[in-house]
C-alpha cells in the first residue's frame, strides 16, 4: 500500500506545475476607450433688439449684428454675402432679375420687402434704392421716403434739387432722390446711393 500511494503522489505532482514555471500572460487590452457622450450643441446666438436695424448709407449699409452694433456693409461686398446679411433684418429676397438698358451695363438686382431694392455687378454689392410707398428705412439723418423738405435741408446743408428726365431730383449728404414737387412742402418719394439703373 504504501509503493501505490507514493507512486499516485508522484502522479499528481507530474499534473501540477512546477513553481518555476512562469502563468500565461494575460491578453493585454490595446483598444482605447472611446467616449461615446453625444456633443454638446451650441446654444443659437441671441440678437440683441435694436429700433433701426438697417439704416442707409451713402458707402452702403449700415446694419445691426448680433451684439446690436451697427457694422457697414460696404459697396464692392460679394453678392452672396450682402444678400445674406441683409436677409437677417429684410428677409427673403423677393424678385432677383437683370437689366441691361443701364449706361453702366448690364446690372443684376434683388428686390427686398420695405422697398428696398440691392443692385450688382460683377457679382459686388454697387448700390441700393428705396421706392416703396411706406419703406421703414431712413438715413441716419432720419430722411427716407415721405421725409419733407424741409428734413432733407435740415439734416443735408448741401442738399440741392433740379429738374431731370427723372423729376425733381436732389442731392445731398452723397444721395440722390426724387421730390415730388419744388418748394419747402417737397416730398420725398425715391432715394439711392451707389450706382443703380433708373430707366426715365
Amino acid at each position: 500500500m504504501k509503493a501505490a500511494w507514493i507512486c499516485l503522489a508522484a502522479a499528481l505532482s507530474a499534473c501540477t506545475p512546477s513553481n518555476d514555471e512562469a502563468p500565461p500572460a494575460r491578453e493585454k487590452r490595446t483598444a482605447e476607450t472611446i467616449d461615446e457622450r453625444p456633443a454638446r450643441a451650441r446654444e443659437p446666438v441671441q440678437r440683441v433688439r435694436v429700433e433701426t436695424p438697417l439704416i442707409l448709407a451713402s458707402d452702403g449699409l449700415l446694419l445691426a449684428d448680433p451684439a446690436g452694433k451697427m457694422q457697414l456693409l460696404p459697396f464692392g461686398t460679394l453678392r452672396v454675402k450682402a444678400e445674406s446679411a441683409v436677409g437677417v433684418i429684410a428677409g427673403t429676397p423677393m424678385t432677383r432679375g437683370s437689366s441691361d438698358e443701364c449706361s453702366a451695363g448690364t446690372v443684376d438686382y434683388t428686390e427686398l420687402r420695405g422697398g428696398l431694392q440691392m443692385t450688382f455687378q460683377d457679382d459686388k454689392f454697387i448700390g441700393w434704392t428705396i421706392n416703396g410707398a411706406a419703406s421703414p428705412f431712413k438715413t441716419a439723418k432720419g430722411i427716407g421716403i415721405g421725409s419733407p423738405r424741409q428734413s432733407l435741408d435740415a439734416g443735408y446743408g448741401d442738399a440741392t434739387a433740379e429738374e431731370s428726365s427723372l423729376g425733381l431730383l436732389f442731392s445731398g449728404g452723397g444721395f440722390v432722390g426724387i421730390l415730388d414737387q419744388e418748394g419747402i412742402e417737397g416730398i420725398v418719394t425715391d432715394i439711392w446711393a451707389g450706382t443703380v439703373c433708373l430707366i426715365d
